[in-house]
């Protein structure tokens, strides 16, 4: 069975709640109303049996019982149901009501004030029993009241509650149901739109009510998440297309040598020449594969590496040995300052290395012939610092927030063929797998300084 709308359940969880409250609430007004009106009645009974001792007072000087016992007659008949008190002296003789020696109610006798309910001849009254001193004689009265009127006032309660209830509820229902679809129009104005979101247009954004509620911040959030959906989107179109062009250069270069040197037979040194530019073009695209796969599986762990305590003094000593040779045909002075007292570091050793060496190439392709390149390394509290300094061209501010994106060069047209620039962008991934990143201070002709810090 398919679940009701949303405006539908909250329309329904409404009322059932509001049935309940007013229920409850129905309930208390009922037990609040019988319980002051009886309490009326028994204020109504304690001023008959407090208007039976004036009289008394009043009369103190009659000693004729028969004519206090009309006197009292007389008080009965001037209150409202006079006829239902009752009142005997010591000895037991009823004084009131004279027309008649039958009790009016079954016996109760109590020293004190004692309010009870009775039944009889299918009609309710409330009794107030109790007993009183004067001129030496005790007196036991007891008065009732009819509780006719509190049934007739419970009734016509009882009856304006059974309409009243369902009329409310019924309100309540159609006004709940008509607020909660207006409460919910703009989710359906933002289903709406985020129906029509695709790869295609990922600029679109949802609509934001003003309401500073709920859906306000859901829209926003989900206009943040669509942004950095977009974002991600337009750097994997732009990968792809940078990595479209920088092999389709190399493929064509193989391409073109391969069918110049099938054109037509040539002597074995044209041949050995058309090889090695295949060679190289092959080795370039070779490098640039290794780099887009190592850029995919940084991508697709999340930056996750297995990390283990490693000497860093170490790796620098190796990575600057095997760039020497690269560094003497340049004629770049390379060389490693290490701390002696270096602690061990949490590192992944492969991929720290890569980053160095990717750090120290950056180094010696922008350093000119008589310059130098120094990777050091120096104690920190909690861990090392790592870095590699030169004293070549610089990066020119405009370019130095971009360096670390993929396939970026600062100077494409000094750096055809030197490089796919991913080296970098390798290397800031690797920096953030090992929870550190490469910050860069370069001045334009002062060189630049490359460094990250590695916890142990």
């Amino acid at each position: 069975m398919p679940a009701f709308p949303i405006s539908v359940r909250l329309t329904l969880w409404y009322s059932a709640v509001l049935l309940l409250g007013l229920a409850l609430f129905g309930g208390a007004m009922w037990f609040a109303l019988g319980n002051r009106l009886v309490a009326g009645v028994d204020e109504r009974l304690a001023q008959r049996v407090q208007g039976l001792q004036t009289v008394l007072e009043v009369e103190s000087e009659i000693t004729d019982g028969e004519a206090l016992r009309k006197e009292l007659a007389e008080f009965a008949r001037e209150v409202p149901e006079g006829a239902l008190i009752e009142l005997l002296d010591s000895s037991g003789r009823r004084i009131l009501p004279i027309a008649d020696n039958r009790p009016l109610f079954s016996e109760f006798r109590s020293d004190h004030p004692v309010y009870r309910t009775a039944t009889v001849q299918g009609r309710s009254f409330r009794l107030l029993t109790t007993r009183f001193e004067f001129a030496g004689k005790t007196y036991e009265v007891l008065v009732a009241n009819s509780l006719d009127e509190v049934s007739a006032v419970m009734r016509d309660f009882r009856t304006l509650l059974l309409w009243t209830i369902p009329a409310v509820l019924l309100v309540a229902c159609f006004g709940g149901g008509w607020i909660s679809r207006r409460a919910l129009a703009p989710v359906d104005q933002i289903t709406v739109v985020a129906r029509s979101i695709t790869v295609q247009n990922l600029s679109r954004r949802l609509p934001v009510p003003r309401t500073n509620d709920e859906l306000q911040r859901m829209s926003e959030a989900w206009n943040q998440v669509l942004e950095r959906l977009d974002g991600a989107v337009q750097r994997i179109r732009q990968f792809t297309a940078d990595a479209s062009h920088e092999l389709r250069t190399p493929v064509a270069i193989i391409r073109t040598a391969a069918e110049l040197a099938l054109l037509r037979d040539r002597s074995p040194q044209e041949y050995r020449t058309a090889l090695r530019d295949i060679q190289a073009e092959a080795e370039r695209v070779t490098n640039l594969t290794e780099s887009l796969l190592s850029l995919a599986r940084a991508d697709a762990s999340g930056g996750e590496l297995p990390l283990s305590p490693a000497d860093m003094n170490d790796i620098v000593g190796d990575v600057v040995r095997s760039s020497l040779p690269v560094a003497g045909v340049k004629g770049v002075t390379l060389s490693a300052r290490i701390a002696p007292d270096a602690p061990p570091v949490s590192v992944n050793t492969p991929a720290i290395r890569r980053l160095l060496v990717a750090l120290v190439d950056n180094a010696l392709k922008h350093t000119a012939a008589g310059g130098k390149v120094t990777v050091s390394t120096a104690r920190i509290d909690g861990g090392l610092a790592l870095s590699v300094e030169d004293t070549g061209e610089g990066i020119d501010p405009h370019a130095l927030p971009h360096i670390f994106e993929r396939f970026f060069r600062v100077d494409a047209a000094r750096s055809s063929g030197a490089g796919a620039g991913l080296g970098l962008s390798i290397a800031q991934a690797i920096a953030e797998a090992h929870g550190s990143e490469i910050e860069v201070e370069s001045a334009v002709g002062s060189g630049s300084r490359f460094e990250l810090l590695l916890r142990s």
